[in-house]
């Protein structure tokens, strides 16, 4: 026998068994991978922190509409930007009477007593210190900002508690995935017990330990490779279906197109060819906890 025709040897000799630890990989994979979709697309915190905290640049009295929006744009055309929007003084004034209604004996003749202003937010994943000093940098010199609102003495502790939950994050989903490699090596291993009887069957005509090992490894990186593709399909999906309905989930992951961006595509396929090297490896480690002579 070939390393190939002991590809799918565990499906042939114990196919009932190999239907059953699939569906519970498919299911354990699917969380997986919907973790793992999660984290991809909200880069942890990220996306949450870059909706909410933003750069204001204040403009000089008499900056007109013109000028904010020419300022706007080249803005927003900065690497870390992902979005600069203009607001005159009349928008800002109306703004902050919504929030705060009743103050209309503030507002003196026909001006507004707040100056316009360019609101600025980062990309989730150019969102760091060292970035927003970037954009701070560019607006400092421009003789139309007065002042830039950025957080202050808050901001450098902001993204230190960012640095430690994005890591215990990542952290969590590393736990899970080893969880999961667990599985599969108990599962190889059982399998590997069951089976005992037919390998030691093939190994007295011929047919080497390493031979067969090899064999259902590649055969078991195959299958989980499969599944972990259906997961993720189905993953992705429930993702696309929660993003579409949840203002909380657009909030935290993002809205619906941008989970569809190409960018992910190389994260995506490195994860699931992880997945199926991870269920290689848990085979040769399940069949020789199982039966130490098996390599030989």
């Amino acid at each position: 026998m070939t390393v190939s025709s002991l590809l799918w040897v565990d499906w042939k000799l114990a196919g009932r068994q190999m239907r059953r630890e699939s569906a519970v990989r498919l299911v354990a994979l699917y969380l997986l991978s919907f973790g793992f979709l999660v984290l991809l697309c909200s880069g942890g915190t990220n996306r949450f922190l870059s909706g909410y905290w933003t750069v204001t640049a204040l403009l000089r009295p008499g900056v007109s509409d013109e000028e904010g929006e020419g300022l706007a744009e080249k803005v927003a055309a900065l690497p870390p930007v992902k979005g600069a929007v203009y607001r005159n003084p009349e928008q800002a004034w109306e703004e902050f009477s919504g929030r705060y209604p009743g103050l209309e004996p503030l507002r003196s003749g026909q001006g507004s007593p707040f100056p316009g202003y360019v609101e600025i937010t980062l990309r989730p994943d150019r969102l760091s210190e060292e970035r927003m000093e970037e954009v701070l940098g560019a607006l400092r010199p421009l003789p139309q900002v007065e002042t830039l609102l950025s957080g202050g003495e808050a901001m450098p502790r902001l993204f230190r508690w960012k640095a430690i939950a994005n890591g215990i994050l990542r952290a969590g989903f590393v736990f899970l995935a080893f969880l999961l490699f667990l599985g599969f090596v108990y599962q190889e291993r059982g399998r590997s017990v069951l089976l005992g009887a037919d390998f030691l069957f093939l190994r007295d005509r011929g047919v080497t330990g390493r031979r067969i090992a090899s064999g259902r490894a590649a055969g078991a990186a195959l299958t989980t490779l499969f599944l972990a593709i259906a997961a993720s399909v189905v993953a992705a999906a429930s993702l696309l279906w929660l993003s579409g309905r949840f203002h909380a989930v657009r909030t935290v992951v993002g809205p619906p197109g941008e989970l569809l961006d190409p960018v992910w595509i190389v994260p995506i396929v490195l994860y699931l060819l992880s997945a199926g090297a991870l269920a290689g490896v848990a085979s040769l480690l399940g069949g020789r906890t199982a039966s130490p002579s098996e390599g030989k």
